[in-house]
């Protein structure tokens, strides 16, 4: 097969990446011999949570639900709510990060609007839930958070469905209730990635690429919601999953240049900016970083074997590789 000639980031520029200087008119070969589709294939089973935990974590939704709707049938006047996970958990993207420790989401969905502040109901939830795990159970401006001793903690956004509207609206501490439908954005996202498992693996090896960057660097960065949007918008498939993520990485790099003020937008309700809570500072570390890491994918893309190419990937994504 010949090797493909690609251009290396933005069109019509140069610009720096530490203390190297790239101009995107600059062409170079992907070379057969640097093929490690292999080891990404491995790595992306080397970053799936264990199926112990899966299971765990099954068995705690269910009981959390338990808990929740006889609590609230037995001390309130509440509609019983439904239960539906959301997040990466639902949409297959969630990783087994550094610290092990993984960030589930339960969303609890009353059939109508509850008529209470949702302070007081996350401390019904709160109240259902004490005592349940040793590190306990608070409440978050967003959700309920319920933490285990290891392996997950689980977050409880509330929400309601209006029946005269259709409209599913979130509840958060001190706000007014604000339209937002978890299960709008599960579907808009299986629509997007249908029959198409590569884009997810390349989702999950960017948000693995972030939790080394962030663990190493101490920095903040844009959150794996952020980095999902970016990455089904960017996309570029490939045959070989370490391609495919040096194209998507690139043309992510391309949107972040060209953009003066870059976002990422929610395609469904409330249609929000999910990079509100970055500071400029936190965006040019998070730009300087990722233009780093698209400098080594080419290393690794166009190296002359394949033993040259995975340690150029080991260091973007760690000793997991």
């Amino acid at each position: 097969m010949n090797p493909w000639l690609i251009r290396l980031i933005v069109l019509g520029i140069t610009y720096v990446v530490g203390k190297e200087v790239f101009k995107s008119d600059e062409k170079f070969e992907i070379t057969d011999h640097s093929n490690c589709d292999d080891f990404f294939k491995k790595f992306n089973q080397a970053i799936t949570i264990h199926p112990d935990k899966a299971a765990k974590l099954r068995r705690a939704h269910n009981t959390i639900r338990s808990k929740v709707s006889c609590y609230l049938k037995k001390y309130t006047s509440l509609p019983i709510p439904s239960f539906y996970i959301q997040g990466s958990y639902k949409m297959g993207t969630i990783i087994e990060n550094r610290s092990t420790i993984c960030d589930i989401d339960l969303a609890v969905l009353f059939p109508k609007d509850p008529g209470i502040y949702v302070e007081t109901i996350q401390n019904h939830i709160k109240n259902a839930l004490i005592g349940h795990t040793s590190k306990g159970v608070s409440n978050k401006m967003n959700c309920v958070r319920l933490n285990y001793v290891r392996d997950f903690h689980i977050d409880l956004p509330i929400y309601y469905k209006d029946k005269n509207s259709d409209k599913t609206y979130f509840g958060a501490r001190g706000h007014d209730w604000e339209e937002s439908d978890p299960k709008a954005f599960i579907a808009w996202f299986k629509k997007e990635t249908s029959n198409n498992p590569q884009l997810i693996r390349i989702i999950r090896y960017l948000k693995a690429w972030a939790d080394h960057t962030k663990t190493k660097t101490g920095k903040k960065f844009p959150s794996g919601l952020a980095l999902t949007l970016w990455a089904i918008k960017s996309y570029e498939k490939n045959s070989r999953d370490d391609v495919a993520f040096f194209n998507t990485s690139s043309a992510i790099m391309e949107y972040l240049h060209k953009k003066k003020t870059w976002n990422a937008i929610m395609p469904v309700a409330p249609g929000d900016d999910v990079m509100h809570r970055l500071t400029s500072s936190q965006k040019e570390d998070f730009y300087d970083e990722i233009g780093e890491m698209v400098s080594l994918a080419a290393d690794a893309v166009s190296a002359p074997n394949k033993l040259k190419a995975k340690a150029k990937w080991k260091s973007i994504f760690g000793e997991r590789f």
